[in-house]
């Protein structure tokens, strides 16, 4: 929901840009193992060793390795976010022929696709918190986030409850899915920079892409062999899929020795000769990148800008009061976004069944929403590397509002008119996540710390909006719009999705209100 970016702040722009010509020249892109990591035992290594390795490091925003790495993370994204977007299939299959052959109503069931989705934006803040000052577990996490998520969907064949899909399908699938993802996109920050907005809209359109292809996927396989069947299917195709995507996930600056975590300080404390000191200083600087200073809890807490902005109490004035009005806006549409789009994916597919359309086009109609998608979060992140991002989130959000309160509330009573929502729907809030590189840049470019911190706290918030729209989805299917025209898709199935429909275009409308008042109040200067 990461996203992106992610955590693409901490790193500096000198060691982002390529070393020199001769640099380029005699980097090998396609190699970025041959990088030698130093040990405790061979450090501080000589001046030749520290020459060789920077002239090792492959430049950013180019070459095969970059775009290597690029295709990887393309494919995590699409595997880790495709399924959780597909979700509303299983939901629709859950509810009209019950977990392992009984048949439940248990309002639960929505939960598990909002869990799946949600916690990985939530555990967001967490791993970063935990990798930030260990680079040396990026890789191993990423490798075991990538077997837990096929072991969940393993477990979750033999599930007999909703409550035990909620805890495989659901948590456990999410845990493993922000171990991969959250570990992955750090490494993009050093790949891609003055690029960054491409990169992140290339892999933010992995979720719609997944989202794209699933669906006809799980209805075919859903229709003919059942749910247990089919997850244990996805279980392997998930595990070949991560696994052949693993080799092309490597780290573009060396990490650093074992112990050095923080500032690669030389452990003997002794001084650099005299001729050593430039390359010194930029084998420093590459471990230090490597290696950003660790985040904390007491860190945070003694952060005045991240409490500023966490607090966000809107009070409108110069200096820090600007970075708290300025913050309202952000925090607050994470959540409203969450809400419109979340449980518009959760009861697309359960809609089109109550228009009584078969099954193949109701997987239909969450595909589009997702192809879609591919289209927005492309488009969007290449604009906001040129426009200001909160003029692009007011027109998406005040576009999805209208699309969301029209085209769905009052014209989807057939295919084609839902088929049509669909697509604006896909093309109007799906990039929003494309979004928040140049929200964050926008606020406080100076201090990459806080820029990581934000990030996650953004995917936070939107998780909260995605694990919070199901329960409130649930709450209004059970007081259905019964006095709302049949003729309007307010008023299918009784007014079965009424209310479901009015929070989803009430909480796109107020989201694209606090949206052009954060258009009206940014201004070229940033936050000091």
């Amino acid at each position: 929901m990461s996203t992106e970016t992610l955590h693409s702040f901490a790193m500096s722009d000198t060691l982002h840009r390529p070393l020199s010509a001769e640099s380029n020249r005699s980097s090998s892109p396609s190699s970025p193992r041959s990088l030698s990591t130093p040990t405790a035992a061979s450090y501080p290594p000589s001046r030749a060793e520290r020459e060789r390795e920077l002239a090792l490091i492959p430049p950013p925003d180019r070459g095969r390795a970059a775009y290597l790495f690029l295709a990887g993370a393309f494919a995590i994204e699409t595997v880790i976010w495709g399924l959780p977007a597909s979700y509303g299939l299983f939901l629709d299959y859950y509810q009209q022929h019950g977990v392992a052959g009984v048949r439940s109503g248990s309002s639960l069931l929505p939960l598990v696709g909002t869990v799946s989705s949600g916690f990985i934006y939530v555990l967001g803040p967490p791993v970063s918190i935990l990798l930030n000052p260990r680079p040396r577990w990026r890789l191993p996490v990423i490798r075991l986030g990538c077997c837990l998520c096929p072991l969940s969907l393993l477990l979750s064949s033999f599930a007999k409850a909703p409550w035990q899909l909620l805890l495989t399908q659901g948590l456990l699938y999410s845990v493993g899915g922000a171990m991969a993802y959250y570990s992955t996109f750090r490494f993009l920050s050093d790949w891609f920079v003055e690029r960054r907005g491409f990169a992140n809209g290339i892999c933010f359109a992995g979720t719609a892409a997944g989202g794209l292809v699933l669906p006809f996927i799980l209805e075919a396989l859903l229709s003919r062999y059942g749910a247990e069947r089919t997850l244990q299917a996805l279980a392997v195709a998930t595990f070949l899929l991560l696994g052949s995507a693993l080799p092309l996930i490597r780290p573009r600056l060396p990490l650093p020795p074992k112990g050095q975590v923080q500032q690669g300080k030389k452990e003997d404390g002794s001084a650099e000769a005299e001729g050593e000191a430039e390359t010194s200083q930029q084998q420093d600087a590459v471990t230090a990148a490597a290696a950003p200073q660790p985040i904390t809890f007491r860190r945070m807490a003694s952060n005045t800008r991240l409490l500023a902005f966490l607090a966000a109490n809107g009070q409108s004035a110069e200096g820090w009061d600007r970075a708290l009005a300025l913050s309202s806006p952000p925090f607050a549409n994470a959540v409203l976004q969450g809400f419109g789009y979340f449980v518009t994916l959760l009861y697309l597919p359960t809609f089109a069944t109550s228009l009584g359309l078969p099954g193949s086009k109701s997987s239909a109609v969450l595909a589009c929403v997702n192809g879609a998608c591919v289209i927005s979060r492309v488009a969007l992140g290449v604009m906001s590397d040129k426009q200001s991002p909160h003029r692009l989130g007011f027109f998406a959000m005040a576009a999805s509002a209208v699309a969301v309160s029209i085209l769905w509330g009052v014209a989807s009573t057939t295919f084609a008119p839902l088929i049509v929502f669909a697509l604006v729907m896909g093309l109007c809030s799906g990039g929003w996540t494309s979004l928040y590189s140049a929200i964050i840049k926008s606020l406080v470019a100076d201090d990459p710390s806080l820029a990581s911190h934000l990030f996650s706290t953004f995917s936070f918030t939107r998780g909260l909006g995605a694990l919070l729209c199901a329960p409130i989805a649930s709450a209004l299917i059970s007081h259905p719009f019964s006095s709302a025209s049949a003729k309007t898709g307010y008023g299918v199935s009784d007014g079965k999705y009424g209310g479901v429909v009015l929070f989803a275009g009430l909480a796109m409308g107020v989201g694209a209100g606090l949206e052009a008042v954060e258009w009206l109040l940014s201004s070229p200067k940033r936050v000091a």
